[in-house]
């Protein structure tokens, strides 16, 4: 009778259905049965009860994941009996489950089995399971499932527990070292032992058995004592199996073998290592082993160059070391005894000559043009390059030896940098399909990924042997441009290989080399520029070309007969009129960097240069690369930035520009040239403009950044006063691109454009852009701009006033109440000034969310858009103060001065961030410096000095009335005082915290130099109090602010910002402590004899008077006001 499974076992089986077949809704009920089974306290015996008698193996692979849970989450807590149960059943799975021939476990099962185990051994080993590896060593006779097992649970071991390529917590690690000493001390003798006598017994009878229990050994090798192993018998069975029939025994045992080699150890022992294995005569008869390394099997190739390598890298390291380990206690002063001497002289001896019997074979490994060969043995090139290196330095030369391994090095490398015979890249035109264009370009990849490491040692060689490397990269070229037998030309592998590493060989060459007329390496490049290349106009090949022109362009200055040549290289079918795309762009790009080498040179060809140009502009101009975001509906705002649809063929353009912007063209011809390049461009804006089209936006744009190009040619000297007319080409230009954000306002990439646009014709026109701004600003400022285009706006307007400083001012005054206005609109009434909303994960006020912003009002982007809308502002007036447009503010309407005012101050005194805050305290202190009048000298630095007497209220005069309250309250109280200390403070281990600070200290100063006593007045009278300060703390800051330095005053406000940082964090009694500790250990503190001084004008009538005039006649006030300054005396 077939076996029937019950209702928990059918659950299980419905939630590991993933064919889509099981109803959802049965599935979640399936999925919930078997939960509320998994949280039974007697879930554990179901799992040991149900595992062995099932058939199904998803509801084994059930049982033991659910014990794997138990086993981490809940094992301490069940009774000793109860697991003892639970491994008891796990190991007898082990013996009897695992090694069932007739009905073998799922591998998945096996590895899950290994896994929970472990996770036992973790909690249990050795304390409580002392035994357990040799109970699993015991049982190894019970059959092969079982040596399996054994393997896999000591793999789990190494993965779970041991191997330190896993990221580990640190108790994690403490386990990890834990496990590993108690292995150490209690098992792993016995466990090498038994790998041993597996190997022995299974490499013939069970050779992938055999490989499984070498490739566990080598996980272990490079922790546990390497007796171990490396004892004369293990090895020579090791070596014996790089002998195997097996290839999967053969590279198990190179593994293996290679582990043992990189064991880390000292010098001598290594060598004495080496020696006693007797691997490398065997390794050195690989030199002709043509075999061994045309094998097929690429992971075998692999196993055994790892192998190579690694014996190679050692013996090399160790020569290094005896040799440092001698230099340097030279270098210290030591005296190495003839002894010392005479053994490191022996391991060197040594060592070298085992290096001379292994090289050989090293070299012909590289030479296979296998990249599973090669790559390995790039680690131990690079390190025998630069021993070379080294000796070079110690005036050694290369020995005739060294010179052939050079030369047998390069041609390894060449060959493994070569693309393949059967290249995806064979057809070297633009690919025919997708498919075709894909394989192609990963193949590309990962060629170039290939070649990073062997160019870096292909330099590395040409530093110390350049005529090899020379003569080497000649010959190349030589046997790729010879002329042969038709049928026999060099393939595009070959010449593409030539010319790239001409190229790599240009990077840091000797300057004699690079001489055209007497550099070998210059007249090898004019050599390149003077042949005719077989394939080309394959792909890869003009792309090499190309490069390889631009980086000896200087090759040109001197030999200008090639020019022609190299030209017409860039603009036939190899480079600009390719059919590949990206050759196509890539030679525009190229070709500009070549001009700007070569400008003066190529003003004898301009006439055939524009000629040839002229269809690749026209071409370049009218078939946009990707205008597929131009195409967009503007009103939705487009992520990808205008960066991004900037085609690179237009580079070309800007090479254009660079031959005409040249003084030395006639006037004439150079005006000509220019109009009939800006005229096309001009009439597509235009023309699109009139009759809007889907391809409109895309054309619009390409001619925009055409002209931008064009214009990076010519200097504002020559635009503005040599050549005046061409500056008015360019202001037309101008006038004509002034009309797209006018048709297109909501589009967001033809506004970019259009604002770079501007950006750079005023590095072109200068001040004579000046008479088109206030159409082109008023065009930007539109009601359909959203935050983030006024944000674009705010950044050109701050580059206009930079340029053009108090030139500004009659556009400033105009533009200004139009801009807030505009701003206003878009913050909202509601919008929180103190940046808040602008901060991730913060959500938009109601009247934020209701304002009209153009797309999704009150999300997280628009908020993060505002903000910094807001902070592009304060950047603004910022540069306007600070380039001589402070007097503007006062020319516009009192209603807009107001808004940009309480704009600054609420910034300067509430915004959450620190640096924005500065800028709004630097704008108020340059506004104080030229809108008020100082009531008194500025104080003494001399403490002890007696302060100036004050002047009496209303003696002075302000440009703006009432302007020195205004300092006084916002600027020195506000933002200097309150704002410091509002909840919640900054972190002052900020830097842009302490900058702030410096700011703040230096304002309060200058407000104290310019309005006088009155700040003192209001600090004293209702700043202070008002924030609960003590007395005393309220007498430091106005003696700090009276007379101390700006240093010491930025002391005491970090001091208090302390003091209540640590009261917000509800440390309100230690805060007193606090900033009496501060303020001592800064130096700020002041004894009470050092106070009466300032004391005496705090008292003074005349102060009195001065004080009562501002806070009215009421006696009450003055009552209140001599009682505090009493109290404060009384306290002093």
């Amino acid at each position: 009778m077939a076996y029937q499974p019950d209702d928990w076992e059918r659950a299980v089986l419905i939630t590991f259905n993933f064919t889509g077949a099981v109803d959802a809704a049965l599935k979640e009920r399936a999925a919930q049965f078997v939960d509320s089974i998994k949280k039974s306290p007697e879930c554990w015996k179901l799992c040991i009860e149900r595992f062995s008698g099932t058939p199904y193996p998803e509801v084994k692979f059930w049982c033991l994941q659910t014990l794997h849970e138990i086993v981490r989450t809940s094992y301490r807590n069940l009774p000793a009996d109860a697991r003892a149960m639970v491994k008891g059943t796990m190991m007898s799975w082990v013996h009897k489950d695992c090694n069932n021939a007739q009905n073998p476990m799922p591998v998945f099962l096996r590895n899950k089995l290994a896994q929970t185990l472990v996770s036992i051994l973790q909690l249990e080993y050795p304390h409580d399971w002392p035994t357990f590896f040799q109970e699993l060593i015991g049982a190894l006779a019970l059959g092969d499932g079982v040596v399996d097992m054994f393997c896999r649970i000591l793999t789990a071991v190494d993965d779970d527990v041991i191997s330190l390529e896993v990221p580990r917590s640190q108790d994690e690690s403490k386990l990890s070292m834990h496990v590993k000493d108690s292995m150490r001390e209690h098992s792993i003798n016995d466990v090498a032992a038994t790998w041993y006598q597996l190997v022995e017994g299974y490499h013939m009878k069970n050779p992938e058995l055999t490989c499984m229990v070498l490739q566990t050994m080598a996980r272990y090798i490079p922790w546990i004592d390497i007796g171990l192993v490396a004892n004369e018998k293990f090895l020579a069975l090791l070596m014996g199996l790089l002998d195997a029939p097996a290839t999967s025994l053969r590279g198990a045992a190179a593994e293996c073998l290679t582990e043992v080699i990189s064991k880390r150890m000292d010098a001598v022992p290594k060598l004495n290592l080496i020696q006693s294995m007797n691997i490398v005569p065997q390794a050195a008869m690989w030199a002709s082993g043509v075999s061994l390394w045309s094998h097929e099997d690429s992971e075998l190739l692999s196993k055994f160059a790892n192998l190579l390598a690694a014996l190679a890298m050692e013996i090399m390291d160790s020569i290094k070391r005896l040799e440092n380990n001698v230099i340097s206690l030279t270098a210290m002063g030591f005296t190495v005894d003839d002894e010392a001497a005479g053994e490191v002289s022996s391991a060197t001896a040594a060592a070298n000559k085992l290096m001379e019997a292994l090289f050989p074979a090293v070299l012909s490994a590289f030479k296979t043009c296998v990249d599973e060969v090669v790559l390995p043995l790039v680690p131990f090139m690079a390190a025998y390059v630069a021993r070379l290196k080294t000796l070079h330095k110690r005036n050694v030369g290369l020995s005739a030896e060294a010179v052939q391994h050079i030369r047998a090095i390069l041609e390894g490398l060449a060959g493994c940098s070569r693309y393949p015979q059967d290249s995806s890249c064979l057809h070297g035109g633009a690919p025919t399909s997708p498919v075709e264009a894909a394989a192609a370009r990963e193949e590309q990849n990962e060629v170039e990924e290939k070649r990073r490491d062997l160019f870096t040692l292909f330099k590395n060689i040409s530093k110390i042997a350049f005529t090899e490397t020379l003569a080497f990269v000649g010959a190349l070229l030589q046997r790729a441009t010879s002329e042969r037998a038709p049928g026999s030309e060099a393939t595009f592998q070959e010449a593409e290989l030539a010319v790239v590493l001409l190229y790599e060989l240009g990077e840091g060459a000797p300057e004699e080399a690079l001489k055209p007329d007497s550099g070998a390496l210059g007249q090898l490049a004019l050599a390149l520029m003077q042949a005719t290349l077989p394939a080309a106009q394959h792909r890869l090949v003009t792309l090499a070309v190309l490069e390889t022109y631009v980086r000896y362009s200087r090759v040109m200055q001197q030999q200008q007969h090639v020019i022609p040549h190299v030209i017409t290289t860039f603009l036939d079918g190899r480079g600009m009129a390719h059919p590949s795309e990206d050759v196509s762009t890539r030679a525009c790009y190229l070709f500009c960097r070549l001009v700007k080498t070569l400008r003066a040179n190529l003003r004898p060809f301009l006439g055939m240069l524009l000629q040839n140009l002229q269809p690749h502009l026209l071409r370049i101009v009218s078939t946009p690369a990707d205008d597929s975001y131009a195409q967009q509906n503007g009103t939705h705002k487009v992520a990808t930035p205008v960066t991004a649809v900037v085609d690179d063929r237009l580079y070309v353009f800007e090479a254009v520009g660079l031959l005409l912007g040249q003084d030395e063209l006639p006037v004439q011809e150079q005006q000509t040239l220019l109009n009939a390049l800006l005229q096309p461009l001009l009439e597509q804006i235009e023309s699109n403009l009139r009759s809007p089209r889907p391809t409109s936006p895309g054309l619009i744009l390409q001619a925009l950044e055409a002209i931008v190009r064009l214009s990076k040619g010519f200097r504002p000297d020559m635009c503005t006063r040599t050549r005046p007319q061409l500056g008015q080409m360019f202001a037309r230009c101008l006038e004509v691109a002034i009309q797209v954000p006018k048709v297109h306002p909501t589009h967001k990439l033809l506004r970019a454009r259009f604002i770079s646009c501007v950006h750079r014709l005023v590095e072109c026109l200068s001040t004579g852009l000046l008479p088109f701004l206030p159409a082109a600003l008023e065009v930007l400022i539109s009601s359909e701009a959203d935050p983030a285009d006024l944000t674009e706006v705010l950044v050109l307007a701050n580059q206009l006033i930079m340029k053009f400083k108090a030139l500004m001012q009659p556009l400033v005054e105009g533009m200004l109440p139009v801009l807030m206005a505009r701003m206003h609109a878009e913050l909202g009434s509601g919008w929180d000034w103190s940046g808040k909303a602008a901060l991730p994960g913060a959500t938009a006020t109601p009247a934020a969310a209701a304002s009209p912003a153009g797309v999704a009002a009150g999300t997280s982007e628009d908020a993060r858009e505002r903000g910094e809308l807001q902070r592009t502002f304060y950047a603004l007036v910022h540069v306007m103060v600070h380039n001589g447009l402070s007097m503007a503010l006062l020319k516009i309407p009192p209603a807009a001065l107001d808004a940009i005012m309480s704009a600054v101050t609420r910034g300067a005194s509430a915004h959450v961030d620190a640096t924005v805050r500065r800028t709004c305290i630097q704008v108020l202190e340059r506004l104080v410096n030229e809108w008020c009048v100082s009531a008194q000298p500025p104080p003494s630095s001399d403490p002890s000095a007696p302060p100036p007497p004050p002047q009496e209220a209303g003696s002075t005069t302000e440009v703006v009335p009432g302007f020195k309250r205004f300092a006084v309250e916002q600027l020195g109280a506000e933002a200097c005082v309150v704002g410091l200390v509002r909840p919640p403070v900054f972190d002052l281990r900020d830097a842009s915290t302490m900058s702030l600070l410096g700011e703040a200290a230096m304002a309060l100063k200058l407000v104290y130099a310019k309005c006088g006593e009155e700040v003192v007045v209001h600090l004293v009278t209702v700043v202070l109090p008002a924030l609960g300060f003590p007395e005393e703390l309220q007498q430091q800051l106005v003696y700090h602010v009276r007379g101390g330095e700006p240093k010491e005053l930025k002391d005491f406000l970090k001091a208090l910002m302390l003091m209540q940082s640590r009261a917000q964090a509800g440390q309100a009694g230690m805060a007193g402590q606090a900033i009496k500790e501060e303020l001592g250990s800064v130096g700020v503190l002041r004894t009470a004899a050092a106070v009466p001084g300032a004391l005496q004008q705090l008292c003074s009538a005349p102060a009195l008077c001065m004080w009562a005039g501002h806070v009215g006649a009421n006696i009450n006030k003055l009552d209140e006001l001599v009682g505090r300054v009493l109290q404060v005396h009384w306290i002093w």
